[in-house]
């Protein structure tokens, strides 16, 4: 696709849209003012299947509402009490925000602090704000609102305690009794739609179509593909699209956005029709969630546009050229766009973080494998990852780690600490996910292809088939890695990569990551 997106996932903060829901990691804090110590609740995310004695389980369940003004919606914040917490404080960091506002409290107060203090009377306190919503995804609104329909994002709240037991917190979101609606994973959608729920491997995905006519046929074939190929070995037992009533110009400046295991799209979003696709870009920030921070941030938006190219190309999206053309970031070449992925000032404003971030991953990818004689692969690097690489030198590590070569230490930082932009591999055997596979249709699947030396994307044609065209501009546009380092370029060889074979251990592993929210986006 030529339009970019923003979007949120992982766990960053606000951008146009979207607001992260979660709580911070348990952690003991006393106001100066207070002898007794406050515990920040860590949220599980879900509803408490049982509650043991020694634990006190505070839930919070959010209910959301469309107003009889058009322009805003109505979150109410409602709050189960258990008798073990003697007293509950609430912050809702966003109300300090334009376009927010108190809409009223029931047994809590306001502190001076901006904090809503709980009366330890109210069995079920209640705090409501009011979010802005538009007809466009301009900054200063919470959300999208039509005349028959709204979508919102659930913000950030910090939920504190009083107890002798062990608080914990889980979470709701629900659409309010009388309107029609569907919420899940800290999204919601109000108005008429149709829910179609579809099994996927060992888990579930609920399609939520405002869109009467959105056909997720191909989506759904996406996901059941990528089931146990493309998740980086982390399963998920259920995942959630929204599908907006959005088309064309209406989707612009935002197209998708990712919280946690649930995302939107616009109609044309489940259609699937270039390895340009947001599904597919979308889905991989449900499985990697925030992939770096710091100087490493570039990565969360990098990952999943290159694993989502690669992944809708190999089920049979769109062609080998057209899969180049979408990963070759050549604005961002020498004389061209300066932009150093490590430092984020360089490329504010633009996507190279998606752009020439994608395009060194694909460089690096092929790197991987050819120093590994394709035993390993870039999968590698992020397959069972819990947490994010905290910063650039933490990812360079398990790049080392993974490669089992110091010297890919000096290649990477070539490309992700300078603006220069390494060349795009042209092998396809690079771009293999897994040769069980058969994306180009033709009877043969892709390690069978690659064996035969025949071009496991191009029906009939040799694996070879690189354009005199393509190998000219790759060895001009930068120094190859030979001249660095003495060995192959990554143009000159390809082997099957391994990820297949990694994604199984990883499924074996059977990890999940923890998304807070926004891929993170500090992102979109």
């Amino acid at each position: 696709m030529t339009s970019r997106r923003s979007r949120v996932c992982g766990t960053l903060g606000v951008v146009i849209l979207l607001v992260v829901a979660g709580v911070a990691p348990a952690v003991a804090t006393t106001d100066a003012d207070v002898s007794e110590s406050w515990t920040t609740l860590p949220n599980h995310g879900g509803e408490a299947t049982s509650t043991p004695s020694e634990e006190a389980v505070l839930h919070q369940r959010g209910i959301v509402s469309r107003n009889d003004e058009p322009g805003s919606v109505t979150l109410t914040f409602e709050y189960e009490v258990p008798s073990s917490v003697t007293g509950l404080r609430v912050a809702i960091p966003v109300v300090s925000l334009d376009g927010i506002t108190v809409d009223g409290m029931e047994g809590f107060e306001r502190t001076e602090d901006g904090r809503f203090l709980w009366d330890t009377e109210t069995e079920r306190p209640t705090v409501s704000i009011r979010m802005a919503v538009g007809d466009s995804m301009a900054s200063g609104v919470r959300g999208l609102e039509r005349d028959d329909w709204a979508f919102v994002s659930e913000p950030n709240t910090r939920v504190q305690v009083r107890t002798d037991a062990r608080p914990l917190q889980t979470d709701s979101l629900t659409i309010a009794e009388g309107e029609d609606g569907f919420a899940r994973s800290h999204l919601a959608y109000v108005g008429a739609h149709e829910r179609r729920n579809v099994t996927v491997g060992d888990g579930q995905a609920t399609f939520v179509l405002g869109a009467a006519d959105a056909n997720p046929g191909r989506a759904i074939e996406f996901l059941r593909t990528a089931d146990g190929r493309f998740d980086f070995g982390v399963q998920r037992d259920s995942m959630t699209v929204f599908v907006l009533p959005l088309s064309g110009l209406d989707e612009a400046p935002v197209q998708a956005a990712t919280v946690d295991t649930a995302f939107w799209v616009g109609r044309s979003g489940v259609r699937l029709d270039s390895t340009g696709s947001v599904f597919t870009h979308e889905y991989v920030h449900t499985r990697l969630g925030t992939v770096g921070r710091s100087d490493a941030t570039w990565l969360t938006e990098a990952s999943a546009e290159y694993y989502g190219r690669v992944f809708a190309f190999n089920d049979g999206i769109g062609t080998y050229d057209s899969f180049l053309d979408g990963l070759r970031a050549d604005e961002y070449g020498p004389d061209g766009r300066s932009a150093v992925l490590t430092d984020s000032e360089t490329w504010r404003g633009t996507s190279a973080n998606y752009d020439k971030g994608a395009h060194v991953l694909a460089a690096l990818d092929a790197e991987i494998q050819r120093r590994t004689d394709g035993e390993q692969s870039l999968s590698d690097v992020f397959a069972g990852r819990s947490e994010p690489f905290q910063n650039y030198q933490a990812f360079r590590a398990a790049v080392i780690e993974v490669t089992g070569d110091d010297s890919i230490g000096s290649w990477l930082d070539r490309y992700a600490t300078t603006d220069d932009l390494p060349p795009l591999p042209t092998d396809p055997a690079y771009y293999v996910a897994d040769p069980s596979l058969d994306p180009d249709g033709d009877g043969m699947a892709s390690g069978a292809e690659l064996d035969a030396d025949r071009h496991p994307f191009v029906e009939g044609e040799a694996r070879d088939r690189l354009s005199e065209e393509q190998s000219t501009a790759s060895d001009s546009e930068a120094t190859t890695d030979a001249e660095m380092t003495g060995e192959q370029s990554p143009e000159t060889s390809g082997v099957a990569p391994g990820f297949g074979a990694v994604t199984l251990l990883a499924a074996l592993a059977a990890l999940a990551i923890a998304l807070g929210r926004r891929s993170g986006p500090d992102a979109p």
